[in-house]
């Protein structure tokens, strides 16, 4: 019978067989979805629950219970990867939504080399397992799920691929003919296509459904269903999926049901973002991509406008185009919006001065000071030292004691936490930095001792991915070991083929660490979703010097590398690199080494690239001296080879000498007025290797000063060759220091 009336609807047969077991089968909760919230960098599997609040109103997502959602827990997610390895996710990879019943997950890199998901299995327990539905009636479900997601475009997941999360009867119950008829009739009807007129669908009806008074009933619910010309109200989840996101990045609005059937270009779908549901429109966006969950829900991709602020948001979305049916949405998705990215918020920069300054503002900034080096005299102890006050109140120096001689420091914006290294196997994990500055002691698995042109070391380095709140220690005997600072645990430390790099950091956009190494390998040491460290990839670099530091611009994914004893530093464009797996393997990219004017003592050295859209780096000596570089990069990658677009040479500082090894130099973009700053160490009779004082350098400020004749070098107090001074006419306009 249903047959003949739904000849347009290809699932009736499997439909017809179900509803002769059941009344319901399973009955849909929800969605588990994996979305790509930054194209060839980053994804992340989100939950929507659509029960309670978030439920449809009808057959689609029929879990209303009173308006009361049922909760998921204990949930798990299985992914498998491209690689061959399996990740399994805790409930710990998940946090709550804004609507206080979905999920948002935690950001897998997918670029580089990272390996991409091929399926993943979610399972979970729902509570209460008895609830009502939207016609009233209730069911008892058993309280466990599993939800797999497959790939459409295989082999790998595609943007919007998902799984629905549908719940299992406990009893099997076979409903009454009357309610099974009309139930079947309008599920059917939800594949009947747009263009069946009224008379056609009357014409349909088998004579035995005209004579028993269901038709009029069906009719109905089907009139309901069918997509026409006249204007469609659709129902929203309570939030977007993710239900926070910064600007620039892709979120997923989940329309919940009736969405039009020849509605299926996403350009015609308008996005618009008010500062309160039915307040003040502040801007529109437009959709990306459509993809139909289950029947007529439909999920609409759309980036989050570079325009807005750090702010709570609520959308709406509508479709007014010809030639579609027109759309309107009754309520709001809520949001949280970040002005930044994510993938440069994740960027901390190298070198072994931390810093900890938050995304957005206001906000206070703090430095973390190794108050040692590798080849220092005996001093242990980390000082914490506020560079910026965000408005709130000053606050005054702290000195953290260690028991070792501490070398590096880095730090998680992210978390407010730092860790730091000493010269022996000595690990100290730093949180509420800049308020409690709550010290735990730990120790690495460092199996041996580095030997570089500034001395020895077991632990020689840290670097922060805050993507995945780990601190990654650089270690004699050229290895890399993963601190889990949600857990203080420790990895295998992972042995490198290569030398290590005096000064490494994570390339999260590209899912990688970058270590330019004093044989000239720079290489790149592949990541998964869990920070778990895979494979090395080595390439050499033909330059002269022996390579130091490492740096990357996570805007561009251009690395940089200087060059000791030379004035030499590397430009690699890792967007156009190619991965070779091997026991190492190997990588090549466009990769250009520049020679830059001036002086510096040891030649360039330290390096850092500002963790924002500036494209703004630095490089400097090391051993004394003062002289530095602010480099400005290419604004864009992908094609040709990277070639710096300016620099300005700062040939001194009156009152300023750069530190010792591991390079006491970082920058930072300040929460609080958005300029990119270059922070340096000050080691100027330093008594016994002890920093004195930082140096803070406006980047873009230096940049625009006036120059000499060469182009480069920066005019200081009194003319070319003269230096600029954080008390003088020109150089207190750029340069501000702080006494340690």
């Amino acid at each position: 019978m249903l047959g003949t009336l739904c000849r347009s609807c290809t699932w009736a047969p499997p439909l017809m067989l179900m509803l002769s077991v059941a009344a319901w089968a399973d009955i849909p909760a929800g969605y588990v979805s994996w979305d790509v919230v930054v194209p060839g960098s980053f994804g992340e599997f989100d939950i929507i629950n659509a029960t309670g609040p978030n439920s449809s109103g009808d057959a689609t997502f029929p879990i209303s219970n009173g308006g009361t959602a049922l909760t998921f827990s204990s949930l798990s997610l299985t992914v498998h990867f491209s690689d061959g390895s399996t990740v399994v996710e805790p409930s710990s990879y998940f946090t709550l939504a804004l609507d206080g019943e979905s999920f948002d997950g935690s950001p897998i890199s997918i670029g580089g080399v990272s390996p991409k998901p091929t399926s993943a299995t979610l399972t979970g327990s729902v509570s209460p397992t008895t609830f009502t539905e939207f016609d009233g009636s209730s069911h008892t479900v058993i309280p466990n799920f599993i939800a797999t997601i497959s790939p459409s475009s295989p082999p790998d997941l595609s943007d919007g691929d998902l799984a629905e999360i549908d719940l299992t009867p406990a009893t099997t119950t076979v409903p009454e003919p009357a309610s099974w008829i009309l139930m079947g009739t309008i599920v059917a009807c939800v594949g009947i296509s747009r263009k069946l007129q009224l008379r056609e669908m009357l014409r349909k009806l088998p004579g035995s459904l005209r004579g028993v008074g269901l038709p009029l009933v069906a009719l109905l619910a089907c009139s309901l269903l069918i997509p026409s010309a006249h204007a469609v109200t659709v129902k929203l989840s309570g939030s977007t999926a993710p239900s926070s996101a910064t600007t620039g990045n892709d979120v997923n609005v989940t329309v919940l049901s009736n969405w039009p059937a020849g509605d299926t270009t996403p350009g015609n779908v308008i996005v618009s973002w008010y500062t309160a549901c039915g307040g003040t429109l502040v801007a529109t966006s437009t959709g990306n991509s459509l993809k139909t969950v289950i029947g007529t829900s439909e999920r609409v991709d759309t980036t989050v406008p570079s325009s807005l602020t750090t702010a709570e948001y609520f959308v709406t979305v509508t479709d007014t185009a010809g030639g579609d049916t027109p759309v309107s949405s009754s309520n709001c998705s809520a949001i949280q919006v970040t002005a930044t990215t994510k993938a440069l918020e994740a960027c901390v920069p190298s070198s072994s001065l931390g810093v900890v300054a938050p995304a957005t503002g206001p906000a206070p900034v703090y430095a973390i000071v190794p108050k040692s080096c590798w080849d220092c005299a005996a001093n242990t102890g980390i000082e914490i030292s506020q560079v910026e006050t965000g408005g709130g109140p000053a606050v005054a120096n702290a000195t953290l004691p260690t028991t070792g001689d501490v070398n590096s420091c880095a730090g998680n914006p992210a978390t407010g936490e730092a860790v730091c290294v000493d010269n022996g196997k000595g690990v100290y994990h730093i949180t509420g930095v800049g308020s409690t500055n709550t010290v735990t002691n730990l120790t690495s698995g460092a199996t041996g001792f580095a030997s570089f042109s500034g001395g020895s070391c077991e632990n020689c380095g840290v670097a922060v991915n805050s993507g995945t709140n780990q601190a990654i220690i650089a270690e004699g005997a050229n290895q890399l070991q993963v601190l889990n600072l949600s857990t203080n645990t420790f990895a295998t430390p992972f042995p490198l083929a290569h030398e290590v790099s005096e000064n490494i950091v994570v390339d999260f956009v590209d899912g990688g660490i970058l270590s330019l190494g004093e044989d000239n390998f720079y290489d790149f040491i592949s990541y998964d979703s869990s920070g778990n460290l895979k494979t090395e990839y080595g390439m050499p670099i033909a330059a002269a010097g022996e390579g130091d530091s490492s740096a990357v611009d996570c805007k561009t994914h251009i690395a940089l590398g200087p060059y000791e004893f030379t004035n030499e530093l590397s430009l690699t464009d890792i967007t156009q690199a190619t991965f070779t797996p091997g026991t190492p393997g190997t990588w090549t990219a466009p990769t250009n080494v520049i020679t830059i004017i001036g002086s510096y003592s040891a030649g360039l050295s330290g390096s850092a690239v500002a963790p924002g859209v500036s494209d703004l780096g630095v490089v400097a000596g090391e051993f004394g001296g003062s002289s530095f570089a602010i480099l400005k990069l290419p604004a864009t990658s992908g094609s040709g080879t990277p070639a710096l677009v300016d620099y300005a040479y700062v040939p001194c500082v009156t009152g300023f000498s750069a530190g010792l090894d591991p390079h006491t130099l970082t920058s930072y973009v300040s929460p609080n007025n958005g300029k990119s700053y270059a922070l340096q160490a000050n080691w100027l009779s330093g008594g016994g290797g002890v920093p004195t004082g930082l140096l803070n350098a406006d980047m873009a400020g230096i940049l625009a000063l006036p120059r000499a004749g060469d182009g480069h070098t920066v005019l200081g107090e009194t003319g070319p060759g003269s230096c600029l001074s954080p008390t003088g006419a020109v150089g207190s306009t750029v340069l501000t220091t702080k006494p340690l």
